[in-house]
């Protein structure tokens, strides 16, 4: 676990936000937005001030990853255009949390990028309509779509093929992996939810997703950057 003070604000936002919208059922007031906005929010706040293991510029890229992440939350309800605007915020998030590993990558996963590939392709078709209509909204659809497969194929990458000083199959990479994993799936059924495909428990599926995925990508950040400081420490004593 990342820290327990990052951990039970957020999962006890989280119940809450369950709870004051009956199971993630979305309504039309001021307050779902409010709700569903705050647990990344705060855990933005809290991963700044708190920094949980975090220093320097990781522990601003986790917070300002996770701030437009909930500014893509608070669009998304909030805004007539929110699947265009919050992939805006969303995209800008994971430039910051491609910053805090992209670098560590020394080789991709070839089966990663086909499926990266091949889903991107099928995002395509499905945004068609919307680039039709909008060539600017499409492109925003579509940069959003490819820095996520980024985010998927890097973050496989590294927990297949290890990073630099680092063997493969690490569970900090593991645990982004599976982040980005839920992401991508969470983001997948938001998109075949707008074009019109029907998802049995949707609303629950995609926020329940969104929420672990983000909690998960903040714990490997962390479980990451204590592990390179350790290995600095040995590597000083030495």
């Amino acid at each position: 676990m990342a820290s327990p003070l990052l951990a039970c604000p957020y999962f006890a936002l989280i119940a809450l936000f369950y709870r004051q919208s009956d199971g993630f059922i979305q309504k039309y007031d001021n307050s779902y937005e409010y709700w569903k906005t705050l647990p990344v929010l705060i855990l933005s706040v809290l991963c700044y001030l708190i920094g949980a293991g975090l220093r320097g510029r990781e522990r601003a890229y986790t917070a300002l990853g996770l701030l437009f992440g909930a500014f893509g939350d608070y669009l998304i309800c909030r805004t007539e255009d929110g699947l265009i605007t919050g992939a805006t915020a969303f995209g800008i998030g994971h430039i910051f949390y491609l910053l805090t590993f992209a670098h560590r990558v020394r080789q991709l996963h070839y089966t990663l990028t086909l499926f990266a590939c091949i889903s991107g392709s099928l995002i395509v078709c499905g945004v068609a309509p919307i680039v039709a209509d909008n060539r600017i909204n499409g492109l925003i659809v579509l940069t959003y779509s490819f820095l996520l497969s980024m985010c998927l194929v890097l973050s496989g990458s590294l927990y297949f093929h290890g990073a630099r000083n680092e063997p493969p199959h690490q569970l900090n990479n593991l645990l982004r992996f599976i982040g980005f994993s839920l992401f991508y799936g969470s983001d997948t059924m938001l998109v075949l939810q707008h074009i019109g495909f029907r998802i049995p428990f949707a609303e629950k599926l995609i926020l329940l997703s969104y929420f672990l995925a983000q909690y998960l990508i903040v714990w490997a950040t962390c479980m990451t950057h204590r592990i390179c400081a350790e290995r600095h420490l040995a590597n000083r004593l030495r």
